[in-house]
């Protein structure tokens, strides 16, 4: 798969993304050609910049119109009656929906009646619009991203002075992992706080990946760190291929673990919970006993998780028991590649998880929903099926 990584040392905004992605390969003609299907009028320029030694590049969006104000309405009808791709056209409107989500929150109104200010001016839709285009030119179908550097201080928009960061961005931040070195500038911008909490699908640490290409938009300042966004382009390493290489550890990445602490709820529920919970995207539910506080006897509910799920996962822990407050933490998982064989035994084939380390077989695991049910049709001990597992895995490593 085909995947970009943009990396946010010194935030991102929509001009970013253009020069990023024209340095990394993509034709400004070609993104000339499909914004003109917008049938706006604007133009695109190129050069290159150099920003403490490195050489990027910078696109700037030439229009003409001044101080006009759009409904998200406005901007629909214009993406729908272009001659874009439908799937362009269904990532550019989610990007200014959820835009005018955020600043509807901000306002304390609804998103019909919410009127673009800066983000409604042609060049910002532009950027946006050149963004979703470039990295469909680019066929990058995943996005990832670093967490963000966001500047401080205060900067002027059409409603007066505000705070940095925006509070539209702080919205379309809410869930992405954010940081300040800092800066007294605006390093994130709406376009570019809306692009990347849209499209980008996970924020964190550079994904296992093969980088084929890089490229570096610039920013317009100057400032004490390189004013740069930087793209990574290159296909993510799939579990299987690391498999291939036996010499290292299956990093399975980031994930989420949510504990819970339980010390009034019937424990008959618990079995109850974890199906529900697995059926929401859990990866492992397990449970510890402690002592808390007046020596009241608890459970410690352990729930591990991909961060995409959490939500649903959180949403089962708060309807389904009683706690009124969990812990998240966030750690890497490392696990031994393996494969699932099926080897012959006197009851018939049954699966067994192979795990390597380099060339050596470190630990053979027969799957105990198979054993269970061999155990059940030939009314034998659970044990004695494992046993026999075991035996006839040994003289299949053998052959």
């Amino acid at each position: 798969m085909k995947i970009g990584y943009f990396q946010c040392t010194a935030g991102i905004s929509g001009d970013m993304i253009l020069g990023a992605l024209v340095d990394a390969g993509l034709k400004l003609d070609d993104l000339k050609s499909e914004l003109k299907k917008l049938k706006v009028p604007f133009d695109l320029k190129e050069k290159k910049v150099v920003k403490q030694g490195i050489c990027c590049t910078k696109v700037d969006v030439i229009v003409k119109e001044e101080h006009v104000h759009r409904h998200l309405s406005d901007i629909k009808l214009i993406v729908e009656n272009s001659q874009l791709d439908f799937k362009v056209k269904d990532k550019i409107i989610k990007v200014f929906t959820r835009l005018a989500q955020a600043e509807a929150k901000v306002h304390n109104t609804t998103i019909e009646s919410i009127h673009f200010h800066e983000v409604g001016a042609l060049d910002s839709i532009i950027d946006i619009c050149g963004a979703v285009i470039g990295l469909n030119l680019l066929k990058i179908e995943k996005i990832y991203c670093s967490p963000i550097q966001t500047g401080i201080g205060f900067t002027e928009c059409a409603h007066g002075i505000i705070p940095l960061p925006a509070p539209a961005v702080v919205q379309l931040l809410q869930g992405i992992k954010m940081y300040s070195k800092g800066i007294e500038e605006e390093l994130i911008t709406p376009t570019g706080a809306a692009i990347a909490s849209t499209l980008c699908h996970d924020f964190g640490d550079i994904p296992l990946m093969g980088i084929e290409n890089c490229g570096c938009g610039a920013g317009t300042r100057d400032l004490k760190i390189p004013n740069l966004l930087r793209i990574y382009i290159g296909n993510l390493v799939e579990d299987e291929d690391i498999n291939d290489d036996k010499n290292q550890l299956l990093k399975e990445g980031e994930a989420i673990k949510v504990e819970v602490n339980i010390d009034d709820m019937n424990p008959q529920f618990y079995e109850y919970i974890t199906e529900k919970l697995f059926s929401q995207g859990a990866k492992e539910v397990y449970m510890q006993t402690a002592f808390m506080k007046k020596n009241r006897i608890a459970n410690i509910l352990n729930i591990n998780l991909h961060e995409e799920n959490l939500d649903k996962v959180l949403k089962v822990i708060f309807e389904e028991t009683t706690t009124i407050g969990v812990k998240v933490f966030r750690f890497h998982k490392y696990m031994l590649p393996y494969k699932i064989e099926k080897v012959n035994t006197d009851l018939g084939e049954i699966s067994v998880k192979i795990a390597f380390y380099g060339d050596e077989i470190l630990n053979i695991s027969p799957e105990y929903d198979e054993c269970c049910t061999k155990a059940r049709e030939y009314g034998i001990p659970i044990k004695k099926v494992y046993d026999m597992v075991k035996l006839s895995t040994d003289k299949y490593i053998k052959e």
